[in-house]
């Protein structure tokens, strides 16, 4: 089995839309060349990584895409999906950095970076959230999970090459 490292992240399986098998998605990439007709994508279904060429993409509205995959033909198909996660390959993904601005980076970057708070470890970065608003971190420390706003007065990236974000949550966010 192919290890979830070898993967990014693009989309969530939110429903299904029609009989023919499209799939309604959450987008969460900022590259919508990602979504391309005959792109490959994975999709995460019951611990197993399944491939699947794309058909069909649009946006329906904002974050919000419409996507036909070849295989998924129905409805019923299609629903065997909803909640899913959809990936690319890493090595994919990493063909596009060039293009990312200076001092930018990948979402895929932060996750399992340690967090600093006051200049000790505090825990690690397992997942980025949506907030609709903005990112959420979501950051585990022994046995629980810590959310933290993803803005530039709360989180600094400056170390990420590092694995290390300083972390700076307002007085009260975590309870102790």
């Amino acid at each position: 089995m192919i290890e979830k490292k070898e993967y990014l992240r693009i989309a969530r399986i939110t429903g299904v839309h029609g009989l023919n098998g499209r799939l309604k998605i959450y987008v969460i990439t900022d590259i919508p060349d990602r979504f391309k007709i005959n792109n490959r994508i994975f999709i995460e279904h019951k611990g197993e990584y399944r491939i699947f060429s794309i058909k069909g993409f649009s946006v329906n509205k904002g974050k919000i895409a419409l996507l036909q995959l070849d295989g998924i033909t129905d409805r019923d198909s299609a629903e065997n999906y909803r909640g899913a996660d959809i990936f690319i390959d890493r090595d994919d993904a990493e063909k596009t950095r060039s293009g990312l601005e200076d001092g930018s980076f990948y979402y895929c970057d932060i996750i399992g970076c340690t967090a600093f708070l006051d200049g000790k470890p505090f825990g690690e970065v397992t997942d980025i959230m949506d907030a609709g608003s903005g990112s959420i971190l979501v950051i585990t420390s022994g046995e629980k999970d810590f959310m933290l706003p993803f803005v530039e007065s709360m989180v600094d990236t400056a170390e990420i090459k590092r694995m290390r974000i300083d972390i700076k949550p307002v007085e009260g966010l975590f309870d102790f």
